[in-house]
């Protein structure tokens, strides 16, 4: 009795798991494209368990099959505006960082914010561009699984709109040079502001600018949120600066008032616990 009850779990299991993904695929690809190719999806899907990680859908596994197989078109046959939705779990200003980071990485610059909203735990962001395909889901969600962030839904509306679900729960900075207390390091020639991220124990940073440089001072104080937590501009040229670190401190944005070039010879930091 006790075996039956469990392979009758099993099976309801099963069946749930593969009505879900069947839903996703025909959302992700098209109803008209998912009755076409039946066979084949069915063929290629048929370990179903296999495309989730707990109930969830294993989206990187499952979109990287669809491409590899031809049926997950994103090309259009002229440019048109796409409309992207993006939904965050957690630390709103931060996960807005990480999403446009993620997007420069893949080469868009230039878009439309529609709406931008958020509370102390949720953002929710709808941008608008112009181009002959949309954003590719698999290297979307592989450039966003590099800072902690994973693809935890997928909603596809025709050609041009689709909602991205994000968990950010465990989000990173992957592009934030590390530093702890007691240390000394060596900023290169910046291509955009340094993001430095603090251990806990550091209590003062001496950034010191090299000979040549014009550095006038701009530096912000985060949390690990991304709230700032203080800011310092300085209207005049500095060739070192002592500052003291504000509690609850995890990065460090420094920058110059007016143009990167002004320290394009790099600078210095040295903390003290």
């Amino acid at each position: 009795m006790i075996k039956k009850i469990f392979f009758l779990t099993l099976l309801t299991l099963t069946l749930q798991a593969s009505t879900v993904l069947d839903n996703k695929i025909s959302n992700l690809i098209g109803e008209f494209e998912y009755i076409k190719h039946k066979n084949l999806i069915n063929y290629i899907f048929k370990d179903k368990q296999s495309y989730f990680i707990g109930k969830n859908i294993d989206y990187i596994k499952v979109i990287r099959k669809l491409q590899e197989n031809g049926l997950l078109k994103i090309t259009l046959d002229r440019p048109k505006d796409i409309y992207i939705k993006f939904n965050t779990n957690h630390d709103p200003i931060k996960s807005l960082k990480i999403l446009k980071d993620t997007l420069k990485s893949l080469g868009f610059y230039y878009y439309f914010t529609k709406t931008l909203k958020y509370d102390e735990q949720n953002l929710n962001w709808e941008i608008k561009l112009k181009t002959e395909a949309a954003i590719d889901p698999l290297i979307l969600a592989n450039e966003l699984y590099k800072q902690n962030s994973r693809v935890a839904d997928i909603k596809r509306e025709g050609d041009n709109k689709w909602e991205y679900s994000i968990d950010t729960t465990f989000s990173t900075l992957n592009n934030s040079i590390q530093i702890t207390a007691n240390e000394k390091k060596y900023l290169r020639k910046p291509l955009k502001p340094y993001l430095i991220k603090l251990n806990d124990s550091v209590s003062r940073v001496t950034i010191v600018s090299k000979i040549l440089n014009n550095w006038f001072p701009k530096v912000v104080f985060y949390d690990k949120h991304l709230n700032i937590l203080k800011l310092i501009k300085e209207d005049k040229v500095h060739g070192k600066l002592v500052l003291e670190v504000p509690q609850d401190t995890k990065y460090i944005k420094i920058d110059d008032l007016y143009t990167l070039i002004n320290i394009k010879r790099g600078l210095s930091i040295i903390t003290k616990e």
